[in-house]
């Protein structure tokens, strides 16, 4: 993937999960790239897997702590060629029981949280930049006990093709639709016993089980990136990932990364 030799890349969500592997692939692979989330001591073992890269913590809660990350990145790398957002996270929980902190804390990290980064990155984004954004299958039809992430990741959706109709040129903005992945730590705060009584509402919406595993998802979109590089005048504005269905049902489990 040579299109993406010396590319500065943010990463945000690279402490675990799809971001981790996809800041490390494309570390890998010849870009440069910052490595971002709360957790610097997982940060700084993502980047010695890579082999390199650069940590930088960012709060996507503090919109002081996403300007701070943004100016960081930009001093360290020169500037920036692309953004990967893979941060995301709900409560495990029927609506009736959420209360406003979970609403504002969902859509903080989930929606306000990457167009606020979106919004400080712009300036110093290059003419042909890629930036990709994560969201999900299910918001056309928002899971039993999950529907704040689906909320907040339908209004992501809508505000990319915001970015695309407003930032007008060769830059480009990526709605990443993904399906089951894991391993993830997205579901480490559920309650088990909520996580349980949710499957079968799961199934009774006949949600797909196949589930694809992180590094083939990482593979698969640094892919795309590098093919967005290679040709400034081509353009993806959606792209859905999903595994092929399985011949037998799998078992869900909680550790499937939803976003």
């Amino acid at each position: 993937m040579e299109a993406l030799n010396r590319r500065r890349i943010l990463v945000v969500g690279a402490s675990s999960g799809l971001g981790r592997a996809s800041a490390i692939a494309l570390q890998h692979h010849g870009a440069d790239v910052a490595f971002a989330a709360r957790r610097r001591d997982f940060l700084e073992q993502a980047a010695a897997e890579a082999g390199g890269g650069h940590v930088v913590t960012i709060d996507m809660l503090d919109p002081a702590s996403i300007d701070q990350g943004v100016a960081e990145t930009v001093d360290t790398l020169g500037g920036l060629d692309g953004i990967v957002y893979t941060a995301g996270m709900s409560p495990m929980g029927p609506i009736t029981g959420l209360t406003q902190d979970d609403w504002q804390t969902v859509f903080g990290v989930n929606t306000f949280g990457p167009n606020l980064l979106i919004t400080a990155a712009l300036p110093h984004l290059s003419e042909d930049a890629v930036v990709a954004a994560i969201s999900s299958d299910s918001t056309s039809m928002p899971r039993h006990s999950l529907v704040p992430y689906a909320a907040s990741k339908r209004a992501l959706e809508a505000t990319m093709e915001g970015w695309r109709t407003e930032v007008l040129g060769t830059r480009r903005f990526v709605t990443v639709v993904l399906g089951p992945t894991t391993p993830t730590e997205f579901a480490n705060s559920f309650d088990h016993k909520a996580f349980g009584e949710a499957i079968p509402h799961w199934q009774r919406q006949g949600f797909r089980t196949g589930i694809m595993d992180a590094d083939d998802v990482a593979h698969g979109l640094v892919s795309c990136i590098a093919a967005l590089f290679a040709a400034p005048t081509f353009g993806i504005e959606s792209l859905l990932l999903r595994s092929p269905e399985p011949g037998a049902a799998n078992e869900y489990t909680a550790d499937v990364h939803q976003e």
